[in-house]
């Protein structure tokens, strides 16, 4: 009998041996230790342990580790036996006790408070849990950080060391064959051998050691944008959490007409202003009009033929690398080739020359020189007043000038005073109000050229008077809205790009929102305009534009046929290297703000 049972265990073996199970399936085809890291076939991962913990903790204390993107977290939990607490504790207590009692004996005062706190805690813990109020527990904590590169999984490291230290938690990186101990713990197998880590903590402390937000979506703090679709959890966003969470503030919104993209830019717009960033917007369309004088915001309404009382050649004392105040009359040259380099590409589709260009900035040049405006910010003030800086019209006398000035000189002629598109032709008078948003109302221009002059010089000017303004220590934000409208023009791309790369040095985040996905990918200056938004929010697309989207932005092929049917509001989020299939929920109440509405319109 025994014989035929040890002939049928080996004959089940021999069948079982050799199948595939499930770990198979998910398994590296490879594992090395390095000296600090493990190499997962092409992945790299490094584990660490923590040491020391907070004394106090509170709910989600652990959460932001996930800002840093592909970063597992477990808490081994092991309840210790409530007898060998009590004898610890009894024993802890009483030698507290003894101490103390020495020390007021012998006149020592200096311990004394210390100890009284230490026998006032062994008491009533050791009261809670021989009543059966609380319990204690030996906690083991361990971070996998994963990155397809090295690089990759640096930066997520200092992600995560930056994290803790401000919580106040020391972690330990594991080495050499540690590596291999703290990887099992990772895994979801309730196997730890690394018990010198153990740390003991009461049942209200461990259940602050649970974590609570969902890796897969979003900050772990900011403005509630909406719920992710599956889960139906919260998915919060934090534009301006700081380089260790996010590597700058733009953003990039996308989405066909009924997407839902106005309102999920309304509603971002309303829920900033709400914890105080400074909201500027420029709508072409005048959608935004009632929204931003509902939040007690103002507008500013550009007409034709009508000074809008903004100079694009105005300039102020900005920081420059080394944190001094200085004046950059260089950056007021680019900004002059970008408005009168618009009007040649506009008319003529070849661009302005080298020696169009070389005129143009010796006249700027020249222009700020003749007033005595250096790079020093005292050269901007005579007599404790502003002096009055150059404008079109004066530059374009500088250009009369000079030899060969006469077809540079022409090409600005609809910039100036009573031309087309003469709005910025004039010394300064429009002065920013202490409100939470500017808007900036284009709609009364009617076609591209007259949109796409206004929107440039309205950037510029918002650059000097509002995006500068109080450094990273005030949050900005500047929405250009339907901003394919001219992308096709170089300059407008090249001085977007621009904003973005110089205001985030300030705190000013720039959200760049679109109908036209391809307007953008179509062109070198397009992309580059994406590439410099950390965040990026992909609503319903366009059937034509549904793969180029997926393509670029890298994403999961079982996105297309959600971008292809979502409804108002859904689409897909990016941001800190995560992506969240998300739902944009505004408040019932906020829906009265937030919903298209042209009327108000001044």
């Amino acid at each position: 009998m025994g014989r035929k049972k040890k002939i049928a265990d080996i004959q089940q073996d021999t069948l079982t041996q050799h199948t595939l199970r499930i770990h198979d399936l998910f398994a590296p085809d490879s594992l090395s230790i390095e000296y600090d890291h493990l190499r997962l076939g092409h992945r790299y991962t490094r584990i660490y342990a923590l040491h020391a913990i907070p004394r106090r903790v509170r709910v989600g204390w652990l959460d932001e580790v996930f800002d840093a993107g592909d970063v597992d977290l477990s808490v081994q939990i092991v309840p210790v036996p409530d007898r060998d607490v009590i004898r610890t504790l009894i024993s802890k207590e009483n030698t507290a006790q003894s101490q103390l009692i020495l020390d007021q004996k012998s006149g020592n005062i200096s311990r004394l408070p210390e100890l009284e706190t230490q026998v006032g805690d062994y008491r009533a813990l050791r009261e809670a849990i021989q009543l059966g109020q609380d319990r204690l527990y030996y906690l083991t904590f361990l971070i996998a950080v994963h990155g397809s590169a090295p690089e990759e999984l640096r930066k997520r490291c200092d992600v995560v060391e930056t994290v803790l230290a401000r919580r106040g938690v020391l972690p330990r990186m594991l080495i050499m064959n540690r590596q291999v101990e703290g990887f099992r713990g990772i895994l979801p197998l309730a196997r730890n051998s690394l018990h010198d880590y153990e740390r003991n903590l009461t049942s209200g402390a461990t259940a602050c050691c649970l974590p609570m937000a969902v890796s897969s979506g979003g900050h772990s703090t900011g403005v509630m944008l909406g719920v992710n679709l599956f889960t139906k959890t919260p998915v919060f966003l934090d534009r301006f959490a700081g380089e260790h969470v996010i590597s700058n503030p733009h953003m990039f919104i996308c989405g066909e007409t009924g997407s839902g993209k106005s309102v999920s830019k309304r509603e971002i717009m309303l829920l900033e202003a709400y914890r105080g960033t400074k909201i500027a917007d420029i709508d072409p369309e005048g959608e935004d009009t009632y929204f931003i004088k509902s939040i007690g915001g103002q507008v500013i309404s550009l007409r034709p033929g009508r000074f809008s009382g903004m100079n694009p050649l105005e300039v102020e004392p900005e920081l420059d690398e080394n944190e001094r105040l200085t004046v950059n009359v260089l950056s007021k040259v680019e900004d002059a080739r970008a408005l009168v380099g618009s009007v040649f590409n506009y008319y003529q589709q070849n661009g302005m020359g080298v020696v169009e260009a070389a005129l143009l900035e010796e006249a700027v040049r020249e222009d700020y020189r003749e007033r005595g405006i250096t790079d020093d910010p005292e050269s901007l003030f005579e007599h404790g007043l502003k002096k009055p800086m150059p404008t079109l019209s004066s530059v374009r006398e500088q250009i009369m000038k000079k030899p060969n000035g006469s077809r540079l000189a022409d090409a600005m002629t609809p910039l100036l005073a009573g031309g087309t598109v003469g709005m910025f032709d004039g010394q300064t008078s429009a002065h920013l109000a202490d409100v939470p948003a500017i808007g900036f109302d284009l709609s009364a221009l009617s076609g591209d050229f007259p949109r796409l002059i206004s929107i440039c010089a309205a950037l510029n000017w918002l650059w000097q008077t509002f995006a500068q303004k109080g450094g990273k220590k005030v949050p900005k934000s500047i929405t250009v809205d339907e901003t394919w409208m001219f992308m096709r023009q170089p300059e407008a791309a090249l001085y977007l790009e621009t904003l973005a790369r110089r205001g985030r040095k300030h705190g000013c985040g720039l959200t760049i929102a679109t109908q036209k996905f391809q307007e953008f990918s179509d062109t070198k200056e397009g992309l580059a305009v994406i590439d410099s938004c950390a965040t990026r929010l992909i609503l319903k697309q366009e059937d034509h534009a549904v793969q180029a989207v997926i393509d670029y932005f890298k994403l999961a092929s079982g996105c297309a046929g959600m971008l292809t049917h979502a409804k108002p509001g859904q689409g897909v989020l990016c941001a800190s290297g995560q992506t969240t299939a998300l739902q944009v929920q505004p408040a019932p109440f906020e829906w009265d703000f937030v919903e298209t509405k042209l009327r108000a319109r001044s």
